[in-house]
């Protein structure tokens, strides 16, 4: 059998063929596993060449030119790479799609954003691509907040509250940001697939920790002028589970709408939600940055 590579990430002990940089703060002792990443050398079998997602006793997805995964029963992502592979698009792939797929097989809430915490108290920022997520979260870290994630974090509801389990220790920032936060140093690589956006570390972050309360959810939104306000429930459920949902397609082919909604409402029940509107501009950052720390002197 091959070396495996053991890492503890939200909740789960994973047991990976390849390894993971991307987890290098998750790594721990090996130990009977709840998750096994394999690599087999046959093609996948059944999956979608059009880019959609198959259900059957398997989910399974295919990303042309890099290869086919196929995820089972909330324990085993299976990759079954192309011919041309190249490593870093095999774990984007799996630490993304696959791992997302995965949580939600479990009937875990998977959620995209990035997080930031203080006093173990978490914000989740959420919203569109390019909404400045990363940023935000970068510029809190630089003013001696912790990492939370940057991508995809299990978020668990409970009775007083919700908790987010940390996910991530580094984060991709664009070029200008790096500059901005004087990051250069901490550069570790090129984003595979923009070439201005960069993985960086940070000065702090929770990996490897038990997961945070959840203080608050924030989405973030662009205008003309900075605003700051809490929504009320309804429209604080749908703005979190539009802005905050992962791969919305494998929720669909799965049929979990109902059973994700369900978590989304307990998440937010117990978890306030916020919508922050500012201009794009690192003019505007600390002022916002100042709205989102006042939740941790509340």
């Amino acid at each position: 059998m091959s070396a495996q590579h053991h890492y503890r990430h939200s909740g789960l002990l994973v047991a990976s063929a390849i390894e993971l940089p991307e987890w290098e703060g998750f790594a721990c002792e090996s130990g009977e596993p709840d998750v096994r990443i394999v690599l087999s050398d046959e093609p996948c079998p059944d999956c979608p060449a059009d880019g959609s997602v198959a259900v059957g006793e398997s989910l399974r997805f295919a990303v042309e030119g890099i290869g086919g995964w196929q995820v089972e029963g909330g324990h085993t992502i299976s990759l079954h790479p192309g011919l041309t592979a190249d490593l870093p698009e095999l774990r984007l792939f799996t630490l993304g799609s696959a791992w997302g797929g995965l949580g939600y097989q479990r009937g875990f809430a998977m959620w995209h954003g990035s997080a930031v915490a203080r006093d173990g108290r978490a914000v989740l920022f959420c919203g569109d691509a390019g909404a400045g997520k990363s940023t935000m979260a970068a510029a809190l870290v630089a003013r001696g907040a912790l990492l939370v994630a940057d991508d995809l974090s299990r978020i668990e509801p409970a009775h007083e509250h919700a908790s987010i389990h940390p996910s991530s220790a580094r984060i991709k920032l664009w070029r200008e940001a790096v500059e901005r936060f004087g990051w250069r140093d901490r550069v570790l690589q090129r984003d595979y697939y923009r070439e201005d956006k960069f993985h960086c570390s940070v000065p702090g972050h929770s990996a490897g920790k038990a997961p945070l309360r959840l203080a608050a959810i924030v989405s973030l939104e662009e205008g003309e002028t900075l605003s700051f306000q809490r929504l009320p429930g309804g429209e604080a459920l749908k703005t979190a589970m539009k802005q905050s949902i992962y791969r919305p397609e494998m929720i669909e082919a799965l049929g979990k709408w109902g059973e994700q909604g369900g978590l989304g409402a307990q998440i937010t029940a117990n978890c306030p939600v916020y919508r922050l509107t500012r201009p794009k501009d690192f003019a505007a950052l600390d002022d916002a940055c100042e709205r989102i720390e006042s939740l941790w002197s509340d």
